[in-house]
């Protein structure tokens, strides 16, 4: 087992959010995190105190880096339209550099949202906040239509997690074609940028 440390806490983190993924919040057991992050129980429940705790930590560590670097975008120069462009861009870079965070987050919104405990939830809303501030902008220049921000978000987000959470579906696919087809990251992010602006676009 590995000995207490300043790197205890993020092998926890991850060993967490693997097994949250693989097998959900209920069926997740504190001994298998202990075991892959190779420190007993007791310094898990020290750092965290409960499988609760610890999984909203691993939510917030997501939402907390994507909001910062969403609202970063929104508040900086620049046109709605590239401003749009940078945001999908980011959002489909953080959630690729997570691959445990779709498959977690599709289980979630699954169950209702049961786990989420309000400041978790208003973490998420900042990603959300961030986009419609940029929509908002995009309307007052003159370049997108009237359109709901709430909805051009939800259009947005759940295609960003199913590429995403795919990827073990083409993975362990023997032929690559039809729904099993491989597409690059980069063709999904020019994909995703053409549609929203098509989307947004003011005729």
């Amino acid at each position: 087992m590995r000995r207490a440390g300043p790197d205890s806490r993020t092998a926890i983190l991850r060993a967490a959010a693997l097994e949250f993924a693989e097998r959900g919040y209920d069926a997740a057991r504190v001994d298998r995190i202990a075991t892959r992050a190779r420190l007993n129980k007791a310094m898990l429940y020290y750092h965290f105190g409960s499988k609760q705790a610890l999984y909203l930590d691993v939510l917030r560590e997501t939402f907390g880096a994507v909001g910062a670097r969403a609202r970063g975008i929104a508040d900086g120069p620049g046109h709605a339209a590239a401003k749009l462009d940078a945001w999908i861009a980011a959002i489909v870079e953080e959630a690729g550099a997570r691959p445990w965070f779709p498959p977690v987050m599709l289980r979630e919104i699954a169950s209702g949202a049961l786990h989420l405990d309000p400041a978790t939830f208003a973490m998420m809303n900042a990603v959300f906040a961030a986009v419609r501030d940029i929509i908002v902008q995009g309307q007052r220049e003159g370049t997108f239509r009237d359109v709901d921000p709430l909805l051009t978000h939800m259009t947005i987000m759940p295609p960003v997690l199913i590429f995403f959470a795919r990827q073990r579906v083409v993975a362990a696919a023997r032929v690559h074609k039809d729904l099993s087809a491989t597409r690059t990251v980069d063709a999904f992010v020019r994909h995703m940028q053409a549609s929203a602006r098509g989307m947004l676009r003011k005729d």
